[in-house]
């Protein structure tokens, strides 16, 4: 399992493998395979098959009655929990996988997993200097490398002291660290292998920014009194963003962008990075300029080694502009 722990730190920045800083931070993105023809806004979400038609036309109209019964033209009860989601049959023969997260802390995924397929949570959490930091797709599992395939059951990730996994007949459970000075989050789970190869969430903590909220450190959001109504009167811009791509799979995938101070007064805005068709938060950084000033903000994130090219949006955001652009990430098939 590749770590690729995200930290943001002040001044020139230092992470534990990058931080997204004022000149100079890593920060993870999207990536994974295509073929050219897979829609890269076909991530995330779920795909059904359709239905099949009857060659018998004068039975058509009691079949489709007495078939309801069948409940194979259910849509699902998934309104009862909102922190449950289902994965229904798609092209990589991943079905009916159960998501839920019980806590900020717990997630399961219950299904069946053949070999290859895999099982990874992404994190948020606050360091010991107060900065946000994320780890994506640290901790997880690949069925049959680190676990049997084929298998079905449940996998359980839980926040713990350290990281294992410990597989039983019909439970896995993967011990996620405790990076965060204050807890950390489980943010989202990675199922598909598609959107793993592409590093993109396949379901998202519903909760993750409230679960964020009650672990920030106090004071955290005290930067906004302490600038007044000035910080109403600046407007951040975003220059074009600029990349080492493209690059080959496994290689490190270099971003960096001029943010200005265009507005009449000093001001302090979170600036965002975002990757993947799912714009997953991999950073989030508090700037502070003052009018007219300008800087140059740097991140990037080593890219996982896949088979073939892809490519995919990365964008940085402010609270008044965004930029955004493609990169192309070869793969090593």
């Amino acid at each position: 399992m590749d770590r690729r722990t995200l930290i943001a730190s002040a001044g020139l920045g230092v992470g534990l493998t990058g931080c997204l800083d004022l000149n100079g931070n890593e920060t993870d993105g999207g990536n994974g395979t295509n073929d050219g023809s897979d829609r890269l806004d076909s991530g995330t979400g779920s795909e059904t098959n359709g239905t099949e038609g009857r060659t018998d036309g004068s039975a058509a109209d009691s079949d489709a009655e007495t078939d309801s019964s069948d409940g194979e033209t259910d849509t699902g009860d998934e309104s009862s929990d909102d922190d449950t989601e289902n994965e229904s049959d798609d092209s990589n023969g991943e079905t009916e996988r159960n998501v839920t997260f019980d806590s900020c802390s717990r997630a399961t995924v219950s299904g069946t997993f053949e070999a290859g397929d895999v099982a990874f949570a992404s994190t948020g959490f606050y360091a010991d200097d107060g900065l946000y930091g994320d780890t994506i797709l640290e901790d997880g599992i690949t069925f049959g490398e680190d676990v049997d395939a084929p298998f079905s059951g449940t996998v359980v990730f839980e926040i713990a002291d350290g990281s294992n996994v410990h597989a039983g007949a019909d439970e896995i459970t993967v011990e996620v660290p405790d990076y965060g000075s204050t807890g950390t989050v489980l943010s989202s789970l990675t199922t598909r292998k598609a959107d793993y190869q592409r590093v993109s969430a396949t379901h998202e903590n519903p909760r993750a920014s409230e679960c964020l909220s009650e672990i920030e450190p106090d004071g955290g959001d005290d930067r906004s009194s302490d600038d007044g109504d000035t910080s109403g009167d600046a407007t951040f811009t975003i220059g074009p963003l600029e990349t080492n791509t493209p690059i080959d799979s496994g290689e490190f995938l270099e971003v960096s962008v001029t943010v200005e101070n265009t507005g009449g007064a000093a001001g302090t805005q979170e600036l965002e990075l975002l990757v993947g068709t799912s714009a997953e938060l991999v950073e989030r950084r508090s700037v502070s300029l003052d009018a007219g000033e300008r800087t140059v903000l740097s991140t990037g994130y080593e890219t996982p080694v896949i088979a073939n090219d892809h490519e995919f949006p990365i964008r940085i955001e402010s609270d008044d502009d965004t930029s955004e652009r493609s990169v192309l990430v070869y793969g090593r098939g």
